[in-house]
């Protein structure tokens, strides 16, 4: 039904530019579900205000309030807008307890089943100077994700898509004042409340902002000499963007284009990815063409010719027990795993900040990152290890760890004396019982798993869950950058969540059941993509509030420069670059020739590593003719830096 996602995106058939206008919304929607589900933060019954498709309001059936989402909501809305907004959320969730009900008998479907009817109403209105014109109306329902009846404003009637939704069709088209009422508030009400809205929330929703471009390529697995030509557009707002990828100029037919779709960022911005397959060597013919508003005249990008490797990172993987190799101790209590990742992202994301150090140019755009992640490790049977637990669970913030769980003591406990300090006694008791019930749910599944790999009960095999956001801060402002839930199967990946697409991905067959199983709960994937996004956020912020004393001590990186002679070459040396002391842990390090940043793949980085005192260290190395060291230098900023150091072999600073 895509209840949850409005498109607006004017395509240009030509190179002309635009008269814009803007387009603006305003809907609600309701989610009810025919019985509780035994997940926290999933509600029997929801409803959400969604004003350009950011969330205004919000109500759910365990709080029965309805509450503003942005400050402006609750600066300019009266206490009586609430208190009405409220009875008539409650209202709306006794109407729908009861219609889900009646539609589950009508399809004959099981009660023992969970089941979903949804309800999307609002407004889309055009703006061009100072008028604002009614574009259209919503007024739809779905049950169980399929369209189930939708209101037709132009000729003021119901439309039954299935047979099951006909008696309700009659029912409601045999009252006409009530088409009458649905018209007159969709076309009317609806479009005044969206003005009053935009009126009160008018200085943050008019920061304009212009779409940053890029154009790349993946090659066809296929077939070697074609790619899959992507044009990315993201970081605009409003929302309405023209992106078209052309041949010889001319526009490509939509038949032969991927869209993803325009899609919110979590900064309130938007993004449009459109791909196309091409052979290689025509890639000079193609070229991606963007016009926004914000834009004096259309973005015409050329791809450069280099192909990326699209592959998503490797998942989590999990080593256990004295017997086995590759281990990594973390934290006391002695839970041992083996986090595997690939090495451009150790080197690309997690280890350094984004860097505009090109050429001669030393300045650095600093970014701190910041993570939190959740770790759960499942034993199919105890291992008679001291410090080895059959379900161990564990909380990191920025990679150090905060809390802890394991199957003896049975007890969430603090892992910081500030988580000790802030955090109530109820939300240790609370987070205890949340930690036993997933220890119970890893009991079963780690069995069913054994069983559907067909492996023997009598080794050992490992289930672990890793779940978590990260995010990135310049100055007081704080974005998502991305969200990880992932499932692990003895050291290989398993099942992981797509928060873009808001679907699992299952990389290996046995995955399959489960992927699909998932799937067919959407109310549970929005509800992932939603505590990824925000939830999560939200800790993450609140934890580093609260650990505000011990995160801001912050340290300036010591850097060393040395060499070691090859055993192969003579005429060679191994240049390293070291770095370690520091604080936080996103830093760039670069080592260069003439100034210029040497390619990523012809450097080796050991990623950023924690020493035993909190802080980092980060090692990079590259073998180099050893008459030419006057060449190389070594480039390293951090925030706790005025300007970069800049140190070569021989000339320590």
């Amino acid at each position: 039904m895509g209840i949850f996602t409005v498109l607006c995106a004017l395509v240009l058939l030509g190179a002309a530019v635009p008269a814009w206008s803007e387009k603006h919304s305003l809907y609600y929607i309701y989610t009810a579900l025919s019985k509780p589900v035994e997940q926290p933060g999933i509600y029997q019954f929801t409803a959400m205000g969604l004003l350009d498709d950011r969330e205004i309001d919000y109500y759910n059936s365990e709080n029965q309030r309805k509450i503003p989402r942005q400050h402006w909501m609750k600066e300019k809305m009266q206490q009586d807008y609430w208190e009405k907004g409220t009875q008539s959320r409650k209202s709306k969730e006794q109407w729908f307890n009861v219609n889900v009900d009646i539609l589950m008998k009508r399809m004959g479907h099981n009660e023992s089943d969970v089941h979903v009817l949804q309800w999307r109403h609002g407004c889309e209105v055009e703006k061009q100077g100072d008028e604002v014109k009614f574009s259209r109306g919503i007024d739809e329902y779905s049950y169980d994700g399929d369209n189930f009846l939708s209101f037709d404003d132009k000729e003021s009637q119901w439309v039954a898509p299935v047979a099951a939704a006909v008696p309700t069709k009659r029912k409601w088209d045999n009252v006409p004042i009530l088409n009458q009422y649905t018209k007159g508030y969709l076309e009317k009400e609806c479009v005044d409340w969206l003005n009053k809205f935009r009126e009160y929330g008018d200085q943050e929703l008019s920061m304009y902002s212009p779409p940053e471009v890029d154009v790349f390529a993946k090659r066809c697995t296929s077939d070697k000499t074609k790619v899959k030509l992507t044009c990315f557009a993201t970081g605009f707002y409003p929302k309405d963007v023209t992106l078209i990828i052309r041949k010889y100029r001319t526009p490509l037919h939509e038949g032969e284009v991927e869209s993803s779709g325009i899609r919110p960022n979590d900064d309130g911005s938007f993004q449009l990815k459109k791909s196309t397959i091409i052979q290689e060597d025509e890639k000079a013919e193609y070229d991606c063409f963007v016009n926004h508003i914000t834009l004096k005249e259309p973005v015409i990008t050329k791809w450069d010719g280099k192909c990326k490797d699209c592959t998503q990172e490797t998942f989590l993987g999990m080593a256990i027990g004295a017997a086995i190799g590759g281990l990594v101790v973390l934290g006391v209590g002695g839970l041992v795993y083996y986090l595997k990742r690939r090495r451009n992202r150790q080197q690309n994301d997690s280890d350094t900040t984004r860097s505009s150090s090109t050429g001669s140019q030393d300045r650095v755009i600093n970014y701190d990152k910041h993570s939190l992640y959740y770790i759960y490790t499942a034993l199919s049977k105890p291992v008679e290890q001291p410090g080895i637990y059959q379900f161990t669970a564990m909380g990191l913030l920025d990679d150090k760890e905060i809390d802890y769980y394991n199957s003896l003591e049975q007890k969430k406990i603090p892992r910081q004396h500030w988580m000790k300090e802030k955090m109530q006694e109820d939300y240790w008791e609370k987070g205890t019982q949340s930690r036993k019930s997933k220890e119970q749910w890893f009991n079963v599944n780690v069995d069913i798993l054994i069983k559907r790999m067909g492996h023997n009960e009598s080794d050992l095999h490992v289930l672990q869950w890793r779940h978590g956001c990260e995010v990135e801060e310049q100055g007081d402002e704080v974005k998502f950058s991305r969200g990880i839930d992932e499932y692990s199967y003895d050291g290989k990946n398993f099942l992981s969540f797509d928060d873009k697409e808001s679907q699992w991905v299952a990389p290996v067959d046995a995955a399959l059941p489960t992927k699909r199983k998932w799937d067919n709960v959407p109310i549970l994937n929005q509800y992932t993509k939603g505590y990824l996004e925000k939830e999560c956020v939200d800790w993450l912020i609140k934890f580093r509030e609260y650990g505000d004393q011990k995160f801001s001590m912050y340290s300036p990186p010591k850097v060393r420069v040395f060499a070691k002679r090859c055993t192969s070459d003579k005429t060679k040396v191994k240049l390293t670059c070291f770095a370690t002391g520091f604080y936080p842990k996103d830093v760039t390090l670069i080592i260069r020739k003439y100034r210029t940043p040497l390619p990523e793949d012809e450097v080796e980085s050991t990623g950023v590593r924690p020493n035993g005192d909190e802080t980092y260290q980060l090692k990079k190395s590259v073998k180099i003719q050893e008459d030419e060291k006057a060449e190389y230098d070594c480039f390293v900023h951090h925030r706790t830096l005025k300007e970069p150091v800049i140190t070569t072999w021989g000339r320590q600073k």
